[in-house]
């Protein structure tokens, strides 16, 4: 029996249940899921952490969490695991080291993708955390791949349309507001725009004049790429 795909949700609700819907619909379009038994076992636990993006303490308290959700999912009989939110993955080495299962990174999922495609400048949309954190920079550096981000007065605009999905608002004004900030980053030179946070691929537009990397739709089609071939 294969071992399951495991999913640590909840930051936020939305982009989980996002993301449990693309694996399904990507074995059915990509893998040939007919059958019950053609799907994977996917095992998606939603955890309720505080918001803390912003706060040291609250930092701690969710990684507590976390970690204790992790070495519940030891017992599980997963073949790998997983984080739907692109700002999470600031704890994922903290929450590897209490794992037996191996984390497959969104971000590295990512970057693959945009490093295959030839691509040298990227525009990233996300978090205002995960901009300032650099993951995604430090990560597409190592193959000469240089990020174009929003500028600092655009951050507040940002987390408010990341805030509003994650309650459902999923509006129009959101839409246009989010297509005008990809805009300004491909002005700048971007080949592609990378959605970097989870939320975003609910109100970012299907077609887009450049290709654009939903981070939830990569990650997903990594995990069935390597379920598929156990």
């Amino acid at each position: 029996m294969k071992g399951s795909i495991g999913i640590i949700g909840g930051m936020g609700p939305q982009a989980s249940a996002y993301m449990y819907k693309t694996l399904i619909d990507l074995a059915i379009s990509e893998f040939n899921a007919v059958n019950n038994d053609d799907f994977p076992e996917i095992l998606l636990h939603s955890v309720p952490v505080p918001d803390f993006i912003s706060s040291k303490e609250k930092r701690e308290i969710a990684l507590t969490m976390l970690k204790k959700r992790v070495k519940t999912l030891n017992n599980m009989d997963l073949a790998y695991l997983s984080i739907a939110c692109n700002t999470a993955h600031m704890l994922l080495n903290e929450l590897q080291s209490v794992s037996i299962v191996p984390f497959i990174s969104m971000i590295d999922a990512v970057v693959t993708v945009v490093v295959n495609d030839n691509i040298k400048k990227v525009g990233l949309l996300g978090t205002p955390s995960t901009l300032r954190s650099k993951m995604y920079q430090k990560a597409f550096s190592q193959y000469g791949i240089k990020v174009i981000t929003p500028d600092k007065k655009d951050f507040s605009n940002l987390e408010k349309i990341i805030r509003d999905v994650i309650i459902g608002m999923l509006t129009k004004k959101n839409e246009k507001q989010l297509v005008y900030l990809a805009n300004r980053l491909k002005k700048r030179g971007s080949q592609g725009i990378v959605l970097g946070c989870t939320e975003l691929p609910l109100v970012f537009p299907k077609n887009y004049s450049i290709p654009v990397y939903n981070s939830v739709e990569i990650l997903s089609r990594t995990l069935l790429q390597k379920y598929y071939k156990l």
